[in-house]
């Protein structure tokens, strides 16, 4: 314990504090010091000319520049002397400071008495009375220490003043000294007051904010490990969810008859809407925590709203609704933004227009618009719904994701809420309206055009010049399609079925593209005066049924060729379809889908969907060996050749990242690369990085589907 300075305050018994303390008066001694001394100079050369110098005078200036260099060294070795004990530091610095202060103020009196008329030493007298100010401040903090110093510096030259000073003005200045210490010795208590009792609130505050800081971090930790259990809950259903969604999308392609097609399909959108909703909480959550933020790359805008509008549709068809869009022209083919985003927000808003839609269509604009001097794409829902009003809709927008829905759907608003979440994470705003019946939710989201706007899609030389004749399309998808078409530089003519039937010259035309509704009683009917026409169509007529893929089965009595496209099309995709009617490529684009004698090893712990993925490798002749994590499937790698591997990135005891790890590290030496494909139901821009850092090559998404299984095969393998 310090024999000076005893701490009252929390902050005075703070180590830190102290130390800063310690150290910034220490330094603020040192020109002091060094002053003492060079004011010593400058008197006794003043005075050696004058009356000379005692040998008393040397011993005075030597202590003084012993004092000086001991607060050097002092303030030098400050971080090695202090470690060993402030408390002895403190001491040993107050008492230097007592002892420079006597050394200066007995100098100062031994010379008032040798000389007492020399004007040099009112020199002495007025910096004795500044270092007694600066000494305030420095010896305040450490308590009463102060009046020690203040008594040592000033008592000597009062006690001259009061007992060798002849005149009245040498009592005044003696009564002046000891004015001067009692007013400084108030100062310094009002001082000593200032600074502790800031110090000590700051001190409080840095307690209370540390303990926030500890219940905000213990908070997070909890909030991760809930988000992280959650997480895992939800992986853990959607693997096997996947796996059967597999199964049913796989048996949905067999033959089956009528009712066994439509219960199978009903099952399987009943799994991919309990997906969607496993898909809608994890979103939910990292949106909420903040987790992602976007990331900007170029991609094919149009391409990624088509398919997303493609993919929805037969969610729209059971409902025995309607989906088209209508795509404007002056819309960028490729555009810099965040395409997985972009295509998730766009598909959870048009999956809550189809749950909220009465009746009718539901039509999707994409437009592009200046908002504030920025390029934004336009995007604007419609739907019929005559129960939501307009400011039910504006609301439902503005709501924050802290704050549930109580009185409505949980499932419809839980995707609404995404969706605007991640719309407004990329900077758009939305907006709703409404007329009458027919509602709208528009968005505007800022993009950046890119020059890269080279088109790989080229219609004009397969169809310049054809002909197509659109039959019973809704007036809006009408109207998309013939501006399509039309851009292709084919002719274009519109006709109703009825007209058709009456029709009893031959149709010449290339193309008769026929629409038939999703309401199964209408279509079966419109598919009997299709039968009916079919003599009528001259040979090269290619005749286009564009109807829902859910309708398959009402076909069966179609005899002659037909092609059949499933709505909503995207343009890409409405292109092959025509150039394969047209150039008969069909047979050999199923051809480019065999890969016989080509190995491939598949490692997923997940039963079901190891059956699913064997069971559609075997239309393609592969031969495919199956293993269960990922140590069997380096086991397997050492002991076999393979031309392509399937790995699930989730699997015990080894994983698929650490398993692709090891077979990268062992390719090193033999110079080999064998194609490594990552299975997984979580598509996120974190796992695609880390699949990527692992090794791997290419990523397939669960539910496994057999286009994408086929087009993953055929790219590693050709």
């Amino acid at each position: 314990m310090s024999l000076f300075f005893r701490p009252l305050h929390k902050a005075q018994k703070d180590r830190a504090i102290l130390k800063r303390i310690d150290q910034t008066l220490s330094r603020q001694g040192l020109p002091s010091a060094l002053l003492h001394f060079g004011l010593f100079i400058i008197i006794e050369w003043y005075l050696v000319d004058k009356v000379g110098s005692p040998k008393l005078v040397y011993v005075f200036g030597l202590a003084l520049v012993v004092m000086a260099a001991w607060r050097f060294i002092m303030i030098a070795q400050f971080e090695s002397w202090y470690a060993k004990g402030p408390a002895a530091w403190r001491d040993l610095f107050i008492l230097s400071g007592f002892f420079h202060a006597a050394i200066w103020s007995s100098y100062l009196s031994y010379r008032l008495t040798t000389v007492p008329e020399s004007p040099i030493l009112l020199l002495g007298i007025l910096y004795t009375a500044a270092i007694a100010a600066g000494g305030t401040f420095v010896y305040s903090l450490y308590g009463k220490t102060v009046r020690v110093y203040l008594l040592v510096l000033l008592a000597p030259l009062s006690i001259y003043y009061f007992f060798w000073g002849q005149t009245i003005v040498d009592t005044i200045m003696a009564v002046g000294f000891i004015a001067m210490y009692l007013y400084l010795v108030s100062t310094a208590h009002r001082v000593a007051d200032l600074v502790w009792s800031f110090l000590a609130s700051n001190h409080e505050y840095k307690l209370r904010l540390s303990a926030l800081e500890q219940a905000r971090e213990a908070n997070t930790v909890e909030s991760k490990s809930n988000r992280r259990f959650i997480q895992q809950i939800l992986q853990r259903v959607k693997n096997p969810l996947s796996g059967l969604l597999g199964v049913l999308g796989m048996l949905t392609v067999g033959e089956q008859d009528s009712e066994n097609q439509g219960m199978l399909n009903i099952a399987r959108r009943s799994g991919y809407s309990m997906l969607d909703l496993i898909n809608d909480l994890e979103a939910f959550i990292e949106q909420r925590d903040q987790i992602r933020v976007p990331q900007s790359i170029v991609f094919n805008l149009r391409k990624t709203l088509e398919h997303a509008l493609a993919d929805m549709g037969a969610k729209a068809h059971e409902n025995g609704r309607e989906l088209s869009y209508l795509y404007h022209p002056d819309v960028p083919e490729r555009v810099e933004a965040d395409p997985q985003w972009l295509s998730n927000a766009f598909r959870r808003l048009l999956d809550f227009t189809l749950d909220m839609a009465d009746s009718g269509e539901i039509t999707v604009r994409v437009g592009m618009a200046t908002e504030r001097g920025k390029d934004c794409l336009q995007l604007t829902f419609y739907f019929v719904n005559n129960e939501i009003s307009e400011s039910d809709l504006t609301s439902a927008l503005e709501r924050q994701l802290d704050i549930l829905p109580e009185d409505e759907d949980v499932a419809d608003q839980l995707t609404l809420m995404v969706a605007t979440a991640q719309f407004k994470a990329m900077g758009a705003t939305m907006k709703a309206g409404a007329k009458g019946d027919l509602k709208k939710i528009s968005v505007m989201l800022p993009v950046i055009t890119t020059s890269q706007q080279a088109s790989s899609f080229r219609p004009t030389k397969y169809m310049a010049g054809r002909s197509i004749l659109l039959v019973d399309l809704s007036p809006l998808n009408e109207r998309s399609l013939t501006a399509e078409f039309m851009s292709w530089n084919m002719n274009v003519a519109v006709w109703t079925l009825d007209r058709l039937v009456e029709q009893d010259d031959l149709i010449e035309n290339d193309f008769v593209f026929i629409n038939v509704p999703v309401d199964d009683q209408k279509a079966l009917v419109q598919l009997q005066k299709i039968q009916s026409l079919m003599g009528q169509f001259k040979g090269q007529t290619k005749v286009i049924l564009y109807s829902s893929e859910l309708q398959r089965n009402l076909f069966k009595n179609i005899e002659d060729k037909y092609i059949f496209v499933e709505k909503p099309v995207a343009r890409d995709q409405l292109l092959t379809a025509l150039r394969d009617a047209t150039e008969h490529t069909s047979a050999e684009v199923e051809e480019a889908f065999q890969c016989n004698n080509t190995r491939i090893l598949i490692a997923e712990d997940n039963l079901l969907n190891q059956k699913v993925v064997l069971r559609l490798l075997e239309e393609t002749g592969a031969v495919a060996e199956t293993c269960v994590n990922g140590r069997e499937a380096i086991e397997m790698m050492q002991a076999n050749e393979y031309q392509l591997v399937l790995m699930d990135c989730y699997m015990p005891r080894v994983d698929g990242l650490e398993a692709t790890r090891v077979i990268r590290n062992s390719e090193i030496e033999t110079g080999s690369h064998i194609p490594i494909v990552a299975m997984t139901s979580e598509q996120t821009p974190e796992l695609e990085r880390e699949c990527l850092a692992a090794g791997m090559d290419d990523f397939l998404g669960k539910p496994i589907q057999k286009d994408q299984l086929m087009a993953v095969i055929q790219r590693w393998t050709a």
